[in-house]
């Protein structure tokens, strides 16, 4: 993948301001059936009522009164939320009822894939949330990001989405009629993962530009 003709719009990207905007209401009167992470909702939408930025994220994490739910909770809210001409995915609250079904599994899911990162072991990681229901790596994936960015991983964990799926597609596509006929979507394997992470890395440092700077343009389209 060149992406050299896009050097000079990757190196002016600063992926750590992207701020996403949320409905407080819409994330705060779902019921989850779960009084811990109705409470967590209720925080966010206090602490953050300008929208949650990727350095917020990766902040909090890092505290240390921070918890790893709340943590993955800020990630689905911004997963979630839009931009200042966009508009929300409303399916958030419910994924997170699904996801949350189990908390104590969903817990110990949280705290493995943080052990896994903090022994450098991304695709151990993944797999932490094979167990999971509806956590795709769509979504963990921002997940796993933040929490290797919060980690201060030297390779860390880079978001891999349906956006930044189909920009990989578009730049390595010979035939543009045929590329825009298709639906690109990520393969969900750590494998994949694992092997989409070290060539975003290994390019990165061939341009000598930060690795998340290359996901953000990805996840911004050509």
């Amino acid at each position: 993948m060149n992406l050299t003709p896009y050097l000079d719009q990757i190196n002016n990207l600063n992926p750590l301001e992207q701020r996403l905007n949320f409905n407080p209401g819409h994330w705060c009167n779902f019921n989850y059936n779960n009084a811990l992470v109705t409470d967590d909702m209720h925080f966010i939408s206090a602490n953050y009522q300008n929208g949650i930025s990727r350095q917020e994220i990766i902040n909090y994490i890092r505290q240390e009164d921070s918890t790893l739910l709340r943590g993955f909770l800020l990630t689905m809210v911004w997963g979630h939320g839009f931009s200042e001409y966009g508009r929300a995915d409303n399916r958030g609250p419910w994924k997170v009822s699904q996801m949350l079904s189990n908390i104590d599994n969903a817990i110990e899911i949280l705290e493995n894939a943080k052990n896994h990162l903090l022994h450098d072991n991304i695709q151990s990681a993944h797999s932490s949330f094979d167990n999971m229901q509806r956590c795709r790596v769509n979504f963990f994936s921002k997940y796993l990001y933040f929490l290797g960015r919060s980690l201060s991983m030297a390779r860390y964990p880079l978001i891999f989405d349906a956006r930044v799926a189909k920009t990989i597609g578009q730049l390595t596509s010979t035939n543009p009629n045929l590329f825009s006929i298709l639906d690109i979507q990520p393969k969900q394997d750590p494998i994949s993962y694992i092997n989409y992470v070290t060539e975003i890395h290994d390019i990165a440092s061939e341009l000598n530009v930060e690795s998340e700077k290359i996901e953000y343009y990805l996840f911004n389209g050509v």
